[in-house]
């Protein structure tokens, strides 16, 4: 089993102040998230593979730096993925990869391996893997990287960055680049089948108190993507999908709301995204 766990940078929503683009048209985690969610989707089609996500997938906490490295060290990650937007003069371009400077020859095979293929991938500037102290490097005990997949304060740039297209071709290198390393096996034709491709979203009821907390924690053990609003009595309601309601993780998610009693219905693509337009 390999395991591999992710955190896209900062926080949405103004919550990271000055992580966004000059013109306050995109926040840096807006494009982080993408990344993460389409190279996390893509990885689920293979075998013996197992993700988690540090940070906290509605963007509305930014998870200090020394909570996302302490949940990957419990969660026995062989490889974390930091996803980032730059930021630099008008005319900076392009893409690089960091490491620490103690990182391994392996870690460092890794990384460049990831960055090269999303190099070829999106075809942008190669500005080549980099040395940083930076903490999320410093403090993972396995393999890490962070990569920074274009500059938000670059107008080309900034406009691919918003496109779903270009978060998708970064996510998804990132995912290609991940199996051929651990020469991961796409799921056999016969499990390929088993889905149903009909995807659903999760909608649950509102939650405070002790089963806010039981089913916060369920959500970052298990690496769902989820979004949250605070409803008007003060309590959270949770997004949780995109899911292929023939899948297994699906299942484990409704099968938890069911067990715990908690109310829960399924959306459509587009009733989830007239709830986020609320």
């Amino acid at each position: 089993m390999v395991k591999i766990s992710w955190d896209a940078g900062h926080a949405g929503f103004g919550v990271t102040p000055g992580k966004r683009a000059t013109d306050n048209s995109m926040y840096e985690w807006d494009f982080n998230d993408g990344v993460v969610r389409y190279a996390m989707e893509a990885l689920s089609h293979y075998e013996n593979v197992s993700q988690f996500r540090a940070d906290d997938p509605s963007g509305r906490i930014d998870v200090p730096l020394s909570e996302r490295a302490r949940r990957v060290n419990e969660w026995g990650s062989d490889l974390h993925i930091s996803v980032h937007g730059n930021a630099g003069p008008a005319e900076a371009n392009g893409i690089e990869t960091y490491v620490h400077p103690t990182a391994s020859k392996g870690n460092r095979d890794t990384a460049l391996h990831i960055h090269n293929y999303v190099i070829n991938r999106t075809n942008r500037r190669n500005r080549g893997l980099k040395e940083a102290d930076f903490q999320i490097l410093r403090t993972t005990n396995m393999d890490s990287l962070l990569i920074e997949g274009g500059f938000m304060t670059n107008s080309e740039e900034l406009t691919l960055m918003k496109t779903n297209n270009y978060r998708a071709t970064v996510g998804r290198a990132i995912a290609d680049a991940i199996v051929t390393k651990f020469g991961l096996k796409r799921k056999s034709e016969r499990a390929a089948s088993q889905p149903t491709n009909i995807i659903r979203y999760i909608y649950t009821g509102g939650f405070a108190g002790q089963p806010l907390q039981e089913v916060h924690d369920y959500l970052f053990r298990t690496g769902h993507n989820f979004d949250a609003k605070r409803g008007s009595d003060g309590s959270v309601v949770f997004l949780i999908g995109p899911f292929d309601t023939g899948m297994a993780n699906f299942k484990d998610a409704k099968n938890f709301l069911d067990s715990k009693g908690h109310y829960n219905r399924l959306l459509t693509p587009e009733e989830a995204s007239e709830w986020r337009m609320k």
